[in-house]
């Protein structure tokens, strides 16, 4: 489903923007805040992705079966 990995994408765009201010704080209670807040997206957008895979799992080729030639009938009896 396109909206859970849209979501997903969503949540990890959110981790990198608490990230980038982390690096920018200086206040360490503050950048564990945001580097806690980042984890906890990057723990959602893991999460979509397994919803993703209950919901459309990934195409796999399916064994080809072969097939086995009957002997032709002419008509024929025996």
């Amino acid at each position: 489903m396109a909206v859970t990995r849209a979501r997903a994408e969503d949540y990890r765009r959110r981790a990198q923007e608490c990230l980038d201010l982390a690096r920018a704080i200086s206040l360490e209670r503050e950048r564990a805040v945001l580097i806690d807040m980042a984890q906890n997206w990057l723990r959602l957008a893991k999460d979509q992705d397994a919803q993703e895979e209950i919901i459309q799992p990934p195409v796999t080729e399916q064994p080809q079966q072969q097939q086995q030639i009957q002997p032709k009938d002419d008509g024929k009896k025996e």
